[in-house]
Parts: C-alpha cells; structure tokens; sequence
C-alpha cells in the first residue's frame, strides 16, 4: 500500500472518528444502549425531573401555580414530540421516573402510617403524578409500570394513600396510583398475611374486601382512572387466593349492574373493560364456570338499545366475547394450518434465486406444510356457545365503527387457531360471503358495488389478514379471495358529496402485506400478476397519500419476501415513502417510469382509463390526464389502437365526470402522441376514430353546456380544443375542417360570455391557441371587436376584453389589428366614459381589468418588436391608460373594485416600462423627440407609484413594490440583471500596465431625478418582500422620500388615504409616521442652511408642506373619498399642534382651507364627514384672531344641527377645545363650559335654539342676522 493510500486512510478514519465525537457529543445520545437512542434535550428534562422531585411534597407548596403551569409545559413540549417515536426515550426512562417514584414512595408512606400521618400531600406531589402520567401516555403504561416499585410494604399504603384521593383531585394521581397498585396485586404472598390490620381489628374490613369496593368506586368515572381501575381490579381478581371466592361475587355484582332496567353507560364500560381484563389474565380452569354465565350476559346486553349505541360497549362486548371463546376451548395451535417454514431474508434474496425483479424464487416443499389429516387432533368437541361467539364476531365485522371491527377481525383470527378444519374453513367461508352482500352483476359480467357497505368490506378485509398472517387462510382458498381483494384495492365509491372506501383500501394494502409474510413464491405465483399491477396502480395513482404509502408497503414487502414481483428492487427504489408522498411527484414522475416497464405499463394507462380518469376528484382527473399523456408515448401503437379508442368514447358520455376525465385525456394524450410520434397520425389511427376525434366537440349534448355541471364540461371542452390546436391536429378536408372550427368557435365563444372567471381565462388562452394554428377572418375579428365596445353585454366584455390580448400581434396576420385592438382596449378600460347623448357610461369592474391585462400582455409579447409594431402616439394612449387605471377608486358592493383596475395597470407599467426604455436608451441626445417615454414620463411612472405604496390596501403596496424593484432596477441588458452584484470587469493591459480589476456598474433604464436617494430606501432584497406587506415597516421608510419635490404630492396624497381611513392598525402607523416627520421639519427654507452657509440636501418645509395640503384640498374637495380623509388629516395635524407653527401672516394662508372644511358642513348628511369637520373647526381655532370668531360662528351653527349626534359631537368638541385652551379662563368662558356639559343636546332643536343663542354674547360674538328667503326659483 503507498503512503498517500495511507495517508488517504488515515483521514477517512479521522473524519469517521470526529463524526462518531460530535454524535456522543450531541445531548441525547445514550452510549450504553445496545441501539444508538437520540432524546433531544434529554439533560435538560432529566434536571427539570429532578428539580420538580426536590420540593416538599407536603406543607406549603414553594412554587406558585404559575410557575408549576411552566415547568408542566416545558417538560410537556419536550416529551411529546416522541409520541410517534416513543422508543426513542426507553434508554433513558430510568433516569426519569426513578428520581420522581422516590419521593413519592416517601410521602405515601409519611401520611399514611409514618410521622406525618394525617395530612395532605400538596400540588407538588400532584404535578409528580401529572408527569408520569404523561410519560406513561407517550411510551404507554405497560413500559413504565416496570419502573415502579413492588414491595410487599408498598401495598397498604399505597391503597391507604389511594383512599385519601378526593375525586376532586386531579385524575393523573388517581390513574397512577391504580397501576402501581396492579402491579403490587402482583405479589407470590396471600394478601391476608399483608392485612396489618386484620389481627388487631376483628371487626374491621378485610383489605382485599377495601380493595374491590374501592376498585369499583372508580369504575363510575369517565377518565383514564377508571381503565386503571379495571387493570387494578383484574389483577386482584385472578389471584390465586381470592379467585375462588371474590371473582363470582364480582361475576355477580356486575350482571345484576349491567341487567338493570336503567343501566349506567359509563359504569357498564368499566364492568366490561374489567372483565376483558379478567379474561385475557385468569387461568383457564377459573374462568370456566363463569364462562357460561358470561355469554348469557353479552346476550342480554345486546337487547338494550341504550347501551349499544356507545361504540366502547360494542368493542368490549366483540373483545369479551371472542375471549369467552377462547376459554371456551382448549389452548392449542391449529395443526392443519398453514406454515411457511424458511422465512429468511437473505435466502430469499440470494443471487441464485433471484428473478426478473430480485428476490426469492421457488422454494423447498418442504418449507411450506400444511399437516396431513393424521397429524390433526380433531377428537375435541366444540362447544354450542362458540357459534354464539363466531355469529357475534361476524356481526362485529360489519358495524359501523373501526374499532369494533378491528377488535372482530382480530378475534376471528385467534378463534379459528383453535378450530377445527371444517369449522374454521366454514368461518372463511363466511368472511367471505360478506364481499358478495348487496354486490350486483353489470350486463358486462363485472360486479357492482356501489350498493355495498364500506364497513362491512373493511371487516372482511381485516379478517382475511389476521386469518392470512396465522396461516389459517390456506393456499387453495386464494384463488377465491383475492379477486375480493383487487377489488377492494379500487374500492371508491362516491355517496353524496364525498366519498368512501378509503379505509377498505387500506385494509386490503395490509391484505396484501400480510399475503407477503404468510406465504410462499410458489403459491402466489400463479397470482403475482394481478398483485403486482393493482399494487403498483394504487400506490402511484390512488387518491389519499396513506393509501399510496400502503400500498407501496405491501409491494416492498412482497418485493423482499417473494421476490417474484417483475423488477421489484428497480421500483421499490423509485416509490418510496417520501416520492409517492407528493400526489404531482407520484403521478407525473414515478408513474412513467414504472410504465416504463413493459409488465405494467398496459395495466397502468388501463387502469388510468378505467378508474383514475373517472375519479369523483377533479384535481385527481386533471392530473391524471397529464400522466396519460406521459405514459402513452411510452407504447404509441397501444396508446393509438386502445387508449385513444376507448378516451373518445367516454368524452361523449352522459356522466359528467366521465366526460369530463375523458376530454382532458383525450386531448393531453392526443397532443402527446402527435409530438413523438415519427409517421403521421392517421396512418397510426383508424380513420373513424380519427373522425370521431373531431366530431367529440360538435357531439357534445347541448344540455351538457349550460346545464349543472357545465362548467367543467366546458374547461374539459377548452383544454381539448388547445390540446389539438397546439398539436395541429388533422381535422379532414376543407369542408369538415370548416364544421368542426365552427363548433369550436361557437364553444370558445360562449364560454367567454360565462360569469365565472376561471372559465374566461381559459377560454382565452383556448381562443390563442386555435387562431394561432387556424386563424381567423376579418369579419369574426369585427364580430370580437364589437363584443368589447361600450354598450355591448358586460360578461362578454370581460371575455373578450381578455382573448384579444392574447393574440400573438407579431405574427403578420394580426399585425395589421394591433392599433385597433389596442384603442378599443384603451376605451373599454376607462372608467368614466361619456357617452354621445352626455350620459356616462360606466364599464364594470372586471372589463376594465381584463382590458388593462390584455394590453400589458400585448406589450410583453411584442418585447423587442413593440417599436416596429406600437407607434409613438398608440404608445403614450397606452401610458395614459395606465396612468388613469391608478386613479380608478371605483366602489361597488364588493368594496374596492377600482383596487383591482390599480393592481392590472401596476403590473402593465412593470412591463411596459422596461422595454419601452430599453429600445430608448439607444437613442442619441438629439435624437430625444423620438424617445417614447420623456424623463417626466419616467418620473411620474415612479411617483404614481410611490402612492401606492402607502395606500391603505397591503396587496395593493405590494403590487407597487414589485413594480418599482422591477422597473428602479431594470437594466438596459435584461441578462444584467441576474448576473451576481460583484461581477469584476477585468481591463485589458498595455505594456508596462498591471491588471485591473473593476467592478461593473449598472446601467439602469429608468431615468429619474434623486435616484441613489430612492434606491436606498426600495432596495432590492428578499427581506423588503416581506416589509412591504408589513405596515409598521413600509411607513416608516417611504415617508422620508418626502424630502424630494418630485415625488411629493402622490406620495402625499397616498399618506392622507391611509392616515385617514378607517382601519384602526394601518391609521396608526400612517397617522405616526406622518406627524413625526413633520414634526422635524423646519419652518421656512431660511432655516436649511449646512455650517458653511450653502444650501443643504433636499429638505422639505412646513410651510411647502401645508401649500401641498392645500393643493390636495383644491383638487379633490368634489371627492369625498379623499375629503374625508383630508379632513381626518388635517384633524389630527392640529390636535398635534403642527400647523399651529405657522403663526406668521405671511407663512400660510389658512383662509381657502376654513372656506373649505365650512363647504363641507353645508347641507351635509354624512355624520362621518362632519364629525371630522367639526374637530377641523376646533383645530383651526388655535390659530385665533379672525378665523376663530368665524369658526366659532360655524361651531355655534352647527351646536342647532337636525342631526342630535352632530350637536352632541360639536358640543363635546368645543368643551374640549376651550377647556385645552393656554389662555387663562374667563367667567365668559367658564359660564359658557358649564352650559357646553350641562345641557342635554338630544332635545329638540326648538328647544336648544334659545340655550345656544346664550353663547353669543359669552364668546363675544355677534348674532348672524336671518337672511329672508329670496323668491323661488323658476
């Protein structure tokens, strides 16, 4: 060996060493179990067992309740993560339980009959029970009962302790108590020698009399503690020294409980658990004579309707009954049952006996015997009460409930072990009569089970499994049953609005499992065909991902105890638990390649014909359509001669869900075939498969197309029509290609006119398809054209407005439409049309969008060609287009419909942008009047959408961060775009000059002033995603872009929609981050001035901040979507004091801004609007002088409005502004507070008339003179 081999070596061995260093490292890892056990933060949990075990138990607890609800959580969140694992924390259970049995050993012990007899255990010893409770429920009790202690000295008083527990305690302390105390009845001595205190009390109780009088107190209750009381109970029953005499007694008590006329439900549980118990842990020769009485018992059970209507009842009576039977007959194992013999691994998959797929092939004869005749001891008399017991089992097997059924099966296979031959073949025969119930003959021969009950098949199913697994389902009963079992492998019957059968699937998974662990390869040979193709469909194709996992299971386990299931190791490495997992992976991916074996592929596409295309999921059939098409062009002669055949047929079936399946496969697999296929169709296709092919639209019923259930007709309708428009599918000569493009159009047509939008949407990438393949005339092009004008049917707008934009106006055919379409699209996104006549015409909502997303998909599908194709004046109509789709606030009794207008013309701005400046760029300087975006365009692109980014919708600011990342950060090369950000340039080098290396700058389209300002507050990140969605983020850094006068009046504007909107959380972050920037700003621009006296950065004033108030104010006072909010602003700027800076004449003027909040009361019913003018009022009298009196003369008019909620709204207002006042109180202005709270102004306004003409005078005012009524106008 070389010294590198060597040295290689050595740092393999080193990096093994250092991974094995970290593994023991790793907290959890328990060196000294035989199998590597991993408990993350087992240290932690063992320290906080040990600290809750260090507290006094009795006294005053030293922790409160908070603190024990902490420490309860912590070791609760910690533990039952291993819930499904739980083995994982057996290493580790002593550690955990001994520190907490030890003080609880003491303190049973101390209040019993030590030093502190008499007193109470505190909530510490109860928080010790809680927790290995919860232990006990993670790893299960049977596990854990083996760490408690047994001593003979433990057992009176843990019973004594048990006695104390008031039922008001906590349950876990009960529960535990009870199984320690099971497993103290456990004890080889005769209780009566434990009784302490039997010799010195002869008229005391016997403690085992205490023991079960208390056993069955807790067999009332509804908790764990009564299932611990049952095990208690049983326990001490089955003893040798008390059998004999309490066990009939307890016989007794409970027929009498259980016959009662009036039994108790939850009692009768408990009997039952109890006496299962018994059964399964007394000796044979005990349980006989009450065996009988028993059975009479579970009789008279089942004629009480109140009782069997609880399902624990049925599963005890199935269980106590099955184990009644089992006493019944004597303990031996059936010697005429089957048994596999050699069931090793390795030999199975040994190279000399591997087949096509790996594994097993024949095996010995001597492996698998079943006993001759001699050999059975069938001199045994069965007893009359079995078949009582088997026709209870049978019954078992249908009910409605799982677990009644599962405890059925389970006892039908223990029970037919100690059968005889013909009795237990007579059992399998009626197992298996219950597959035939209410199943039916189809005039085809195969069996209808649409009638049957899935309970019942679901019992059969475990049945068979238990009988398979003990090897008392023998060979020749296989080729009768597993036809059953294929079928129920399918088995999914629709009832209703859902389906059934999913749990007979599953069974019928571990049918097949258990077929692999009882028999041989030589008897399933003759039937691993059928096997292995159900078992490969199911587990690729079915429904729910637990029955593919299933049935994927029971494959590998026939794979790798057979070994005759064709090329088994290949697949078993492909579908695996977690590939199949993914019902997309699972069709699309694992499905084909299994097809690609010949052994499956035929039974897989018929399989996908027959079931999975005719699923009752629509999701199912849609993905299964797209597997077809995978796995047709595997076999294209099979695919031509029978798939595409039998497709067609069904895609005119009266079933809609047949149809439907149908359709979508017909076209994907068309499509697909078409694609691989080397010679043409038609010499692949029978010629009248080939027509009927093209006549499956034409033949489609009418009623099919607008009846219930039309809807998915017509996506099924669409997807085929693209299918074979993409495919150029042959539809015949001239004329019958004439028919049959009409019967598409007609279908493509009238499914753009549907309401629903899913359906328009593929319409219209149906309608691309087929024009693109077919084309379309001049005059069907007007007849789409008029189906968008205004005044035309507004669902056929909708669908319409979007299939024009999806045709490819490159193509020379169409390029000739574009300036029209493109114009009758501008008109029918307008939101505010005038008609001729004057009357406005006003689209709907979703015309408008569907209009503004088919020019944007115009605009991106020209790309590079948009020049060529869009001139300059068709151009800037479509930027204006998008201009005024953000200014559309249309509102309908869905809300915010206009948002959705906004959010299309967002996203055609991030398209159109981009290449429009692109192909700009290019321009010389002198060349700028050719530019189709002028740098103001570029600007007020960026500005609109700076406003909407802080608008009050978070989809909609979402939609504007990703247009401006796109279009701030658009390259003039797109590729630039994802090249890394340190890409190094390296310049090339003259004589005597060193490499350099500088970093590339980007060359950005968009041209706009204050760019490395805007850039640095929208970065370009994965983090700002998420803050644009987050309002108390995106506030916060846009309103600092403020500062920058080209920006500043929509991003404003958007600022007073949030700040004055309703939505309580969005206000507040809009409202805060407002105020606080102004509230830094300075007053005047004399007061922006840098040290040495230059200018500074752009900085905004207060003053430039209240002239873009009021240009707001002057421009949108007719709207009251913005007046309102603009009055909410300007509310909440002079409750802040803000505008009160502006003291100065000459600073503002805020006499245009009183005219308009008084306009806004004039003649006003909306009580929002006023109440937000009567505060503005308030504010503005802070600024005193002139415009206080006259706003006080408002306030004083609006204290006698009609409205009683306006009066009380102003009154309360002006209290409030007088009692805030700096200025020192007057009498005047005191006497007119008094009268402000004093009066009740919900009385008539007659009557508040005289109350507010008091205040005049103490306000200094002059009452305002009536005005006479001029004359009526004409």
């Amino acid at each position: 060996m070389s010294d590198d081999q060597d040295h290689q070596q050595e740092e393999e061995a080193f990096d093994i060493e250092a991974l094995l260093d970290s593994v023991r490292d790793h907290d959890g890892y328990h060196p000294t179990s035989k199998t590597p056990s991993f408990f993350y933060n087992s240290t932690q949990v063992i320290n906080d067992i040990k600290h809750v075990a260090s507290f006094p138990l009795v006294g005053e607890p030293e922790l409160d309740l908070r603190a024990r609800w902490g420490l309860q959580m912590n070791l609760e969140n910690h533990i039952g993560k291993y819930q499904y694992q739980s083995y994982l924390l057996d290493p580790f259970l002593e550690e955990m339980i001994s520190p907490l049995i030890t003080p609880l050993r003491k303190v049973v012990h101390d209040v019993t009959f030590g030093d502190l007899k008499g007193q109470s255990m505190n909530e510490h010893g109860d928080l010790i029970f809680y927790i290995i409770n919860f232990i006990c429920k993670t790893r299960g009790y049977k596990t854990i009962v083996k760490f408690l202690p047994h001593e003979v000295a433990d057992l009176e008083p843990a019973f004594e302790f048990l006695q104390r527990q008031d039922k008001r305690r906590v349950w876990e302390t009960r529960y535990v108590l009870l199984i320690w105390l099971s497993l103290m009845c456990m004890i080889p001595f005769d209780l009566k020698t434990i009784d302490s205190q039997a010799t010195k009390d002869s008229d005391r109780i016997p403690l085992v009399d205490q023991m079960i009088e208390k056993g069955k107190t807790y067999l009332h209750c509804a908790g764990k503690d009564r299932d611990g009381a049952s095990l208690f109970l049983a326990r001490l029953l089955t003893r040798k020294d008390t059998c004999r005499v309490y066990l009939p007694e307890f016989v007794h008590w409970a027929k009498d409980s259980l016959q009662s006329e009036t039994p108790n439900l939850i009692e009768s549980i408990g009997i039952l658990g109890t006496l299962c118990w018994i059964f399964k842990l007394g000796q044979r020769e005990v349980l006989l004579p009450i065996a009988d009485q028993l059975e009479e018992l579970l009789a008279g059970i089942e004629t009480k309707d109140s009782l069997m209507s609880n399902s624990a009842i049925k599963k005890y009576i199935v269980k106590l009954s099955q184990r009644v039977g089992l006493c019944l007959l004597k303990p031996r194992v059936a010697a005429w049952r089957y048994q596999r013999g050699n069931r090793s691994l390795v030999s199975n998959l040994a190279p000399d006996a591997v087949k096509q797929g790996g594994g097993a092939g024949k095996m010995d004869k001597v492996s698998m015997t079943i006993a001759d005749e001699d050999e059975e001891d069938e001199n045994f008399d069965v007893p009359d009460a079995i078949e009582n017991v088997i026709e209870r089992l049978m019954n078992g097997l249908r009910d409605r409930d799982t677990i009644v059924r599962w405890s059925a099966a389970k006892g039908m296979g223990r029970l037919s072990n100690r059968l005889p031959k013909e009795m237990a073949d007579d059992v399998v025969g009626g197992i298996f009569e219950l597959f035939s119930e209410d199943v039916f003959e189809l005039p085809n021969g195969e069996p209808d089970i649409s009638s049957v009950s899935e309970h019942t098949w679901h019992g059969a199913c475990l049945a068979i499994a238990e009988l398979s697994r003990r090897g008392l389902l023998l060979p020749h009963r296989l080729t009768e049953v597993i036809p059953w079992i294929i079928l129920a492998l399918k088995f999914d019957v629709k009832r209703g609005a859902h389906s059934v059968g999913s749990n007979v699937r599953d069974s019928a998974c571990y049918v097949c499992w258990s077929f692999a662990r009882a028999y041989t390869p030589d008897v399933l040979d003759v039937h691993v065909r059928k096997l292995s193709n159900t078992l490969i469909a199911v587990s690729v194709f079915d429904r729910d991902i637990n029955i593919r996992r299933a049935s994927s299971a029971a494959f590998q386990e026939n794979v790798g105890r057979m070994g005759i299931f064709p090329h088994g190791i290949d697949i078993v490495t492909v579908a695996d638990y977690f590939s199949i997992g993914n019902i997309n992976n699972s069709f699309l991916n694992v499905a084909p390649y299994i097809a690609g074996f010949e052994e499956y592929r035929r039974y897989l596409s018929e399989h996908l014909v027959d079931v999975v295309i005719t699923h009752w999921d629509i999701a199912v059939r849609e993905v299964a359509a797209e597997a077809m098409a995978r796995i047709a062009v595997l076999d294209l002669d099979f695919a031509c001669s029978t798939i595409i055949p039998a497709l067609t047929k069904n895609a005119t079936s009266l079933d809609s869900v047949v149809r439907h399946g149908a359709l979508i496969a017909l076209g994907r697999t068309c499509k697909a075939v078409k694609a691989h296929s080397d010679i043409p169709v038609e010499e692949r296709i029978a010629p009248e498969v080939l027509q009927a092919i093209t006549q499956v639209v034409s033949s489609t019923p009418e009623f099919t197309l607008s009846g219930f259930g039309s809807e998915q007709t017509r996506q099924a309708l669409c997807v085929f029509i693209t299918c074979l428009s993409e495919a150029a599918w042959p539809l015949g000569d001239s004329v019958n290609q004439a028919t049959v493009l009409e019967s598409w159009k007609s279908v493509i047509y009238t499914t753009l006119e549907r309401v629903e939008e899913p359906l328009q949407k593929l319409a219209s990438k149906t309608f691309r398809a087929m024009i693109g393949q077919y084309g379309i005339t001049e005059t069907e092009f007007e007849q789409c054209l008029a189906r968008i004008r205004p005044g035309a049917e507004y669902l056929g707008q909708r669908g319409f407005a979007l299939a024009l934009g999806e045709i490819d106006y490159r193509d020379a055919r169409y390029s000739g439409y574009t300036i029209r379409i493109v114009e009758s699209l501008d008109v029918t996104a307008n939101h505010n049309l005038v008609a001729a006549g004057g009357a406005e015409v006003r689209l709907d909502a979703e015309s408008r969008r569907n209009a503004v997303n088919s020019v944007t998909n115009i605009v991106k599908v020209l790309g590079a060609d948009y020049k060529r194709v869009i001139s300059h004046s068709l151009s800037n109509k479509i930027l204006q287009m998008y201009f005024r789709g953000l200014e559309d606030y249309s509102v309908d009794h869905r809300g915010d419909v206009g948002s959705w207008i906004r959010e299309a013309s967002m996203q055609g701005l991030q398209t159109m942008v981009p290449i429009v400046a692109r192909s700009d760029h290019h321009l010389a300087p002198s060349q700028a009047d050719q530019r189709y975006l002028t740098d103001e365009d570029h600007t007020k692109v960026l500005a609109k959408l700076l406003q909407q980014s802080v608008e009050k919708i978070d989809r909609i600011r979402g939609a504007a961060a990703t247009a401006m990342v796109a279009i701030l950060y658009a390259e003039v090369d797109p590729e630039a775009e994802t090249a890394p950000a340190a890409v190094v340039v390296v310049v090339g080098k003259g004589e005597g000059e060193e490499e350099k290396g500088l970093r590339r700058e980007p060359d950005y389209v968009l041209r706009i002033p204050h760019r490395a300002e805007v850039m640095k507050i929208i970065e370009k990140s994965d983090e700002m995603n998420l803050i644009w969605l987050q309002a108390s983020e995106v506030y916060a850094r846009i309103v600092q872009l403020l500062h920058l006068p080209e920006y500043r009046s929509e991003l404003l504007l958007g600022f007073v929609i949030s700040a004055g909107g309703l939505t309580e959380t969005l206000v507040r972050h809009s409202s805060s981050c407002l105020t606080e920037f102004i509230s830094d700003l300075p007053i005047t621009s004399n007061d922006i001035m840098d040290v040495d006296g230059t200018p500074s950065t752009p900085t905004m004033t207060l003053v430039e901040f209240a002239n873009e108030i009021q240009k707001i104010i002057d421009h949108y006072e007719g709207q009251d979507r913005l007046v309102v909010p603009l009055l909410e602003v300007l509310d909440l700027l002079f409750e802040s004091g803000i505008l009160l800076l502006l003291t100065h004449p000459t600073d503002f003027d805020f006499a245009p801004m009183v005219k308009f909040v008084r306009r806004q009361t004039i003649k006003c019913k909306d009580t929002r609007k006023l109440c937000a003018a009567i505060r503005t009022f308030c504010g503005l009298c802070g600024l005193g002088g002139k415009i206080r009196s006259a706003i006080l003369l408002e306030l004083l008019r609006l204290l006698v409005h009609p409205f009683p909620k306006i009066r009380r709204t102003t009154a309360d207002s002006m209290y409030l502004m007088m009692s805030g006042s700096v200025e020192e109180p007057t009498k005047e202005t005191e006497e007119v507070g008094k009268v402000l709270v004093d009066t009740d102004w919900n009385l008539a306004v007659t009557t508040l008339t005289p109350v507010r003409d008091r205040l005049y005078p103490l306000l200094g005012l002059e009452k305002p003179k009536a005005v006479p009524a001029g004359p009526p106008r004409k």
